[in-house]
């Protein structure tokens, strides 16, 4: 099955992290939990905490086959640093899919693809 990228912080909103990740995973697909560094732990908003998976710097997009971006505090954190910016924009460009909730979406904006 495919492989999906989270890119995701502490802020996120739970829900929007863990019901996709769930309905992914029972439809057999691999998540993968994107953020700052491997083995940190982060936490939703509502106290969910998950463990990173992997750093954005070796997080290399070829291996994906999706993204996933969930809403809440965590993209607005993330979109400041342009290692997000340009891993999410190369989905983009590559026409993979991208699975943006919420406030997900504003990573269109620094990537200065949206229209």
């Amino acid at each position: 099955m495919s492989k999906i990228a989270a890119i995701v912080t502490s802020g996120y909103e739970d829900s929007e992290l863990t019901s996709p990740m769930k309905a992914l995973k029972d439809a057999g697909h691999q998540v993968e939990i994107i953020e700052d560094m491997a083995g940190n732990t982060i936490t939703g908003e509502h106290g969910d905490t998950q463990k990173v998976d992997l750093g954005i710097d070796d997080a290399n997009f070829d291996d994906y086959d999706a993204l996933l971006l969930p809403g809440g505090g965590s993209p607005d954190a993330l979109r400041a640093d342009d290692r997000f910016n340009d891993f999410v924009k190369r989905f983009l460009l590559a026409n993979k899919p991208v699975f943006a909730i919420c406030h997900g979406p504003q990573f269109f904006i620094q990537t200065g693809l949206a229209s």
